[in-house]
């Protein structure tokens, strides 16, 4: 079993939300974490789902480093019913905020259990460019209802 989501939207239209604070070489960054279904969730065809981070707060121990940046590297959707996987390992440019999508193929009607498990690497943003911090991967759950 994947696990449980704590928050009930519409019964067809689940998203989740969260808050996450990163140590960096230079300071802290907290990252908002959204993920939402943009396609209605249906057997047999692709439900699209869309996952944005963004940089909603920051503290910074060093003059040189100006902000820090995302840039998603990797996302894993794993169902609990039959632990069918979808994955997309393209990343885009860095940037204080990233979106990054994905598509989903259910295969029964029922509550599905998904967990989305999401690489992102976060940069120290310089004057002249940007240099690699570190690398995070975390695991989120949300809970679909599929007709």
């Amino acid at each position: 079993m994947v696990g449980s989501k704590y928050s009930v939207f519409g019964p067809y239209s689940n998203r989740g939300s969260w808050t996450i604070m990163e140590m960096m070489r230079y300071g802290n960054v907290y990252l908002a974490i959204s993920i939402s279904n943009v396609t209605f969730p249906r057997t047999g065809i692709g439900t699209d789902y869309s996952l944005v981070i963004s940089d909603v707060n920051q503290t910074i121990t060093n003059s040189i480093v100006k902000g820090f940046g995302v840039r998603v590297t990797g996302m894993n959707i794993q169902d609990s019913v039959d632990g069918s996987t979808s994955t997309w390992g393209n990343g885009n440019a860095v940037s204080d905020a990233a979106q990054a999508t994905g598509i989903f193929f259910f295969k029964t009607s029922t509550n599905h259990m998904l967990r989305f498990t999401v690489a992102f690497q976060l940069y120290d943003l310089l004057p002249l460019g940007s240099i690699p911090d570190q690398t995070v991967t975390r695991s989120f759950n949300i809970t679909q209802t599929v007709l």
